[in-house]
């Protein structure tokens, strides 16, 4: 099955939000101090995860992000 990925970046916010799949109403967990992992309320699937204060995290020029997740990617 394959599965879009999203990543949307809020500037005024500072918020990263990435998305797999489709969207469906989540529940969000702090997985770290302002990193969410959003899972599917129904079928507790990984949905995505949301960064707040984003531009602290990370420099922009060189954004390296490691996140909990395993993703398994096909062409």
């Amino acid at each position: 099955m394959t599965k879009n990925l999203e990543v949307f970046y809020d500037k005024e916010g500072d918020i990263l939000e990435i998305t797999i799949g489709a969207p469906s109403p989540c529940i969000f967990d702090e997985i770290e101090d302002d990193l969410f992992e959003a899972h599917d309320e129904k079928t507790d699937e990984l949905k995505g995860y949301k960064i707040l204060n984003f531009s602290k995290r990370a420099v922009m020029e060189n954004i390296k992000l490691k996140l909990p997740a395993k993703v398994n990617i096909t062409a």
